[in-house]
């Protein structure tokens, strides 16, 4: 059930759900780009792109549509590596990736480079499936085991490369990649992802109040009040969620129908201990 300020503004749900439901992702300028240039990747069977972008910016969000999306509108076989921070040598990599695609593990590394070999060549080659692996957070992966990641993209028929891999990771993975220019060199897109404009940002406040039930967000939320939630968050998603939800409970305290400048503000002088990273000085 919605909360009073949410029911307040006649909305049925939260807009800013911490969750990654696809039908909450507001696709940018910047992720319709990201999706095209991974796709032809993948279709192309160019083994390995790459994603990256600083915090809060909405890349494990993309993955997670990509992983809903994908598997039905093209009949792929993906899967997703997440708890990369646990991931300390080239065994515990491959572990992770024969779980990730539903196979044991074993004690030995040559063991489960073999299995996951001879799956690929059922999977991708025999069956004819393209196989995508999803690894979120990839700069967290130890280095002991980033010499895995080439091995894999290595694993190849004259045809094909067998297993398709989509990195996406903060902005230093650029640091521990130049130490691995073998894998560097197998990179075939890059995308990487900024903030949003401001026009953008207001797209995305007005995406979410839709999708949870506003009838007339364009009055909710004016154009004066999103500029000032761009200028407070700089444009980067996961800010302009956390300030236009803050805004959202300072006008409904003050018994206001719309969420107003003067509402952000408050917000912002509430929230001065984590002020958001990239704000900006109102124009």
């Amino acid at each position: 059930m919605a909360t009073e300020y949410v029911q307040h503004f006649g909305m049925v749900e939260t807009p800013f759900a911490r969750n990654h439901d696809p039908r909450w992702l507001y696709l940018s300028s910047q992720h319709k780009e990201a999706i095209i240039k991974t796709r032809w990747t993948i279709e192309e069977h160019g083994g390995l792109a790459l994603v990256r972008g600083d915090v809060g910016l909405g890349k494990s969000f993309l993955i997670e549509y990509l992983m809903t999306v994908w598997p039905s509108q093209f009949g792929w076989n993906c899967a997703k590596l997440q708890n990369t921070g646990t991931i300390s040598s080239p065994r515990a990599l491959l572990a992770e990736v024969l779980g990730a695609f539903g196979l044991e593990p074993d004690a030995s590394a040559r063991v489960m480079a073999t299995r996951l070999e001879n799956w690929l060549l059922a999977e991708a080659y025999e069956n004819n499936k393209t196989v995508v692996l999803f690894i979120d957070e990839a700069q967290s992966i130890d280095s002991r085991a980033f010499p895995v990641l080439r091995d894999l993209v290595n694993l190849e028929t004259r045809e094909r490369i067998l297993l398709q891999i989509v990195l996406s990771a903060q902005l230093n993975i650029d640091r521990k990649l130049h130490y691995f220019p073998a894998l560097q060199s197998r990179i075939a897109s890059v995308t990487t992802l900024e903030p949003l404009s401001a026009e953008e940002t207001d797209g995305m406040i007005l995406h979410r109040f839709r999708r949870a039930g506003s009838m007339d967000p364009i009055r909710l939320c004016p154009a004066e009040t999103s500029k000032a939630i761009y200028c407070g968050t700089g444009g980067v998603p996961r800010d302009v969620m956390v300030l236009t939800e803050a805004t959202m409970k300072e006008a409904f305290l003050r018994d206001s129908e719309r969420l107003m400048p003067e509402h952000v503000q408050r917000a912002l002088d509430d929230m001065a201990g984590r002020r958001p990273r990239h704000q900006q000085k109102a124009a």
